[in-house]
């Protein structure tokens, strides 16, 4: 039985959580403005990220390090899928792409993952997740189209939402496959590993694009933004989302990611103009049925 102390403290970790990942899409739209490249801005997070984690995660790694290589082919694929791919990806659409957009279409990830836990683990899935899952991606199609048929029929879309629906896909997949990781090895110290193999594959793609950049933070403006994102965006946002987990459970809490898009697009129409269109209502109308279908409870006969 949870008391209601410990309730409003998993309430207040989880809009924090979901508050801070907000700020990842506002900072990634304002480093495209200020000319700082996409898999820069994803290379310094995460490698600032890596080295406030060490301290605290490298003796739980060594001691664990044979556990460690036993799951490294999966390590290496949740890596590049999470770490790699997903920020990088994200931070190129929003190069072309409006917050809101990518913000909306990132909440169809829950929906994902139930689609992916069925495909590779044959999870019991019945027609209302099924039904759910497709209503959520004509959703995600009225944005990328902007609600007109002849965008799809063309394939006349922004660029940025392709890159972001590319990132979606790749952290639901990410979210499933983490089940083939031992679940006996340090949450933190995995979060560790996989940020080493990941900048490792981040790190031809900001080598090249740094070529004619510049490989370090040019003002004050990027530290900022690098800081953000490496220590509230990454690490804060990811004790506070777990210890609220802990308190409630991942069905309860999970509630609380749709927070993310809200506060995006606020911060989008307040500090950067944007403007919520009527196909962000209507693509925003069918991912939330998808999303209420899918959690509907099936009848026990």
């Amino acid at each position: 039985m949870i008391n209601n102390k410990s309730f409003y403290f998993a309430f207040v970790l989880l809009i924090a959580s979901s508050l801070f990942w907000s700020g990842n899409f506002f900072t990634g739209k304002i480093a495209s403005l200020y000319d700082l490249t996409p898999f820069k801005l994803s290379f310094l997070r995460w490698a600032l990220a890596f080295l406030l984690l060490l301290p605290f995660t490298f003796r739980k790694i060594i001691l664990d390090f044979s556990k460690y290589k036993k799951n490294l082919p999966y390590l290496i694929i949740t890596s590049i899928l999470g770490v790699t791919i997903f920020n990088s990806f994200t931070y190129l659409s929003l190069q072309t792409s409006m917050v809101i957009n990518s913000s909306i279409m990132a909440s169809i990830t829950p929906l994902l993952i139930i689609l992916f836990s069925w495909l590779i683990f044959k999870t019991q899935t019945y027609f209302m997740q099924f039904f759910g899952i497709i209503l959520s991606i004509i959703g995600v199609l009225l944005i990328i189209s902007k609600a007109n048929l002849n965008n799809l029929i063309n394939l006349d879309f922004t660029i940025g939402d392709l890159w972001m629906l590319t990132a979606v896909f790749s952290w639901g997949l990410y979210s499933v496959l983490l089940k083939k990781i031992d679940s006996t090895l340090s949450q933190l110290a995995t979060l560790e590993v996989m940020i080493f193999i990941g900048l490792i594959f981040i790190s031809p793609f900001y080598i090249l694009e740094s070529l004619n950049n510049s490989f370090l933070p040019k003002d004050t403006n990027e530290i900022l933004m690098i800081t953000y994102v490496a220590i509230f965006a990454s690490i804060t946002s990811f004790f506070a989302w777990n210890k609220g987990v802990s308190i409630v459970g991942a069905n309860k809490a999970s509630l609380f990611l749709h927070l993310i898009p809200v506060f995006s697009s606020m911060w989008a129409i307040l500090f950067l103009d944007e403007k919520f269109s009527f196909f962000h209502l209507l693509g925003t109308v069918f991912i939330i049925f998808g999303i209420v279908l899918s959690n509907v409870k099936r009848k026990v006969s």
